[in-house]
């Protein structure tokens, strides 16, 4: 009947049927069940699979997660406490939506979602009934939520629903890690013939249950994020004794299992290669700094290998630093390529594949450079022992730049901003990146894109690279660093970023001065955020990806959002960034003249 009266087609007016009895089934089925929510199948890297009754479920507290305007953690965070963090394109009004953005993926539970995606939100439809979807990131992955509390302790800590949310996720951690895991399909060794624990599980339902299907595991990084979290809980001591002595356990045991497991590969941050990571070892040598040190002060018993731990994944470390492409290399002792790429600058090159040759450098990976921001030392725990790689190490510079010249060329919004007059670039995660950040509905219709160059610029990842330059300025204002063949080229570009394209390349000489210098980065930084911020909602929401274009999502306009929405590390990625700019913005000035 409704069919022909208006916009609306036969096919569209079923599917808003069927959309509203799939919500009042939602309902019913919530009202009559005692199923935990988060027992769906989905991966992020495939489709997802809708379960019985869970999907639903997930879907209902979707709609609801949506609907809280503000829970008590964001009216803390956007009460001026983050003013500081205000600066070139954000203002304070901003960083407060940007932090009540992320705190809304924040439950009181402790439980940390990487995004309220659940798979079946459309970004486009085609002819013939499929569509590309958001995938379901509707979990709690172990990488993803430790950053987030990381980021909520630098820029919030000692407000008493941070602290609050810090006491509830480590309660909430040891209860998992309290449970063995049910999973037996790690490597080394065929699915089901491998040993898992339950500190290398990638992620958890939001009831709190491991993920219990095929994955890429184990991931190593998790239980190191998180005992430097568990370490903030304790320093803070305003817990009650229960809880700080469980920290303590969870801390022990956790740095056990990476030092056990250090000599080990792993799997990626990015879940797809088995191999030696420098994101994953950078991140272990951090967090077992910290535990040595805190273990020696406090006198743990148990800890014994924790200082001889360190100058080992130390060298680790050290052996990603590639002398001949002069990179630091992301992944050593690889066991395949078909999953993922060489990652070469030959990698982003139109139709590029396995056959492709592969000029170097290869395993550019914008994970050293957020293995290198983890990783600093800081001014408390650990911080004797310095970073093998710090963000301003020439070396780390020299592998930015590779990055940039490795993917900004590639992506046709990268052209479309430069047209428009917009400073700054987009990058993503490595050159000839496969995953486009969409899974296709239905699950069994063909692929739009598969293949080298199907992802896009990254929010994560572009605001990784400016934070790299602010960490650059502050250790340039403090005399820390200084220009050099290896970095000129980096900080060159950096500080054109600032400008629109057009007015690039016109300055062929570093500034005279540190003060001079460290502001021109400052202003690259800036002009690098401003670049992402103008693919952000007008609220700020951000989503996961900012497409590329050049039709590899046909109907998609290349700079508009895609893949999960909201997510988690988008938000934490930026204040991270400005709280780095912040540092440089007082560093530069100390400086007297």
């Amino acid at each position: 009947y409704f069919a022909g009266r208006g916009p609306f087609s036969w096919t569209e007016v079923r599917a808003m049927m069927q959309t509203m009895h799939f919500h009042l089934a939602a309902l019913a089925f919530l009202l009559s069940s005692s199923l935990p929510v988060g027992s769906a199948v989905a991966s992020r890297e495939g489709d997802a699979c809708e379960g019985d009754g869970s999907m639903m479920l997930q879907l209902l507290h979707s709609h609801s997660h949506q609907g809280r305007d503000a829970s008590p953690l964001c009216a803390e965070l956007s009460d001026g406490r983050l003013r500081r963090l205000a600066g070139g394109p954000y203002t304070e009004e901003d960083v407060g939506k940007v932090a009540c953005n992320m705190a809304a993926n924040i439950f009181e539970n402790g439980t940390i979602i990487a995004s309220p995606s659940t798979g079946i939100e459309k970004i486009h439809n085609y002819p013939g009934g499929s569509s590309i979807n958001q995938n379901n990131y509707y979990y709690m992955w172990q990488r993803d939520a430790g950053l987030t509390m990381r980021t909520l302790l630098r820029v919030a800590k000692g407000g008493p629903m941070v602290s609050k949310q810090l006491e509830n996720y480590a309660s909430l951690y040891h209860e998992i890690w309290s449970k063995p895991t049910p999973n037996k399909n790690c490597w080394p060794g065929r699915p089901g013939d491998g040993w898992c624990s339950i500190l290398g599980e990638v992620k958890f339902f939001v009831n709190g249950s491991v993920y219990n299907q095929p994955w890429n595991r184990a991931q190593n990084d998790g239980p190191a994020i998180n005992a430097m979290v568990l370490m903030e809980l304790l320093s803070e001591g305003k817990a009650d004794p229960t809880s700080l002595e469980n920290a303590k356990v969870d801390i022990i045991r956790a740095l056990n299992y990476v030092g056990g497991m250090e000599l080990d590969s792993t799997i990626d941050p990015w879940e797809m290669v088995y191999g030696q990571h420098y994101y994953v070892q950078s991140i272990q040598h951090r967090a077992m700094a910290m535990g040595a040190d805190l273990a020696q002060k406090e006198g743990w018993e148990g800890v014994d290998n924790f200082p001889l731990w360190v100058p080992m994944l130390s060298h680790l470390v050290e052996q990603h630093w590639n002398v001949t492409s002069g990179v630091i290399g992301e992944t050593n002792a690889r066991t395949w390529f078909n999953l993922q790429g060489p990652k070469c600058l030959s990698s982003s090159d139109e139709g590029a594949n396995g056959s492709t040759v592969r000029t170097l450098p290869c395993e550019l990976d914008v994970a050293v450079l957020l293995g290198s921001l983890s990783a600093r030392a800081g001014h408390g725990l650990g911080s004797a022992v310095q970073a093998v790689f710090s963000p301003h190490d020439s070396r780390t510079l020299a592998t930015a730049y590779h990055l940039v010249e490795s993917m900004a060329q590639a992506y046709e919004v990268n052209s479309i901003d430069d047209d428009a007059g917009l400073p700054g670039v987009l990058i993503g995660r490595y050159p000839g990146d496969e995953y486009s950040g969409v899974i296709m509905e239905p699950a069994d219709s063909n692929d739009v894109c598969s293949g080298y160059n199907c992802a896009s610029a990254w929010f994560l990842a572009t605001h990784g690279l400016a934070e790299v330059i602010y960490a650059t300025a502050v250790a340039v204002a403090k005399g820390d660093m200084k220009a050099d063949g290896m970095n000129r080229h980096y900080l060159l570009a950096a500080m054109d970023w600032a400008l629109p394209k057009a007015q690039r390349g016109r300055s062929k000489a570093l500034p005279g001065t540190a003060k001079k210098l460290a502001k021109k980065l400052i202003n690259g930084g800036d002009g690098v955020l401003a670049r992402a911020k103008h693919h952000a909602s007008s609220d700020l929401h951000m989503s996961e990806q900012i497409y590329r274009g050049d039709d590899k999502l046909p109907g998609v306009t290349p700079g508009e959002m895609i893949g999960a929405r909201d997510l988690t590390w988008s938000y934490a990625s930026l204040l991270d960034a400005l709280a780095s700019r912040a540092d440089a913005v007082e560093a530069v000035s100390a400086i007297s003249s």
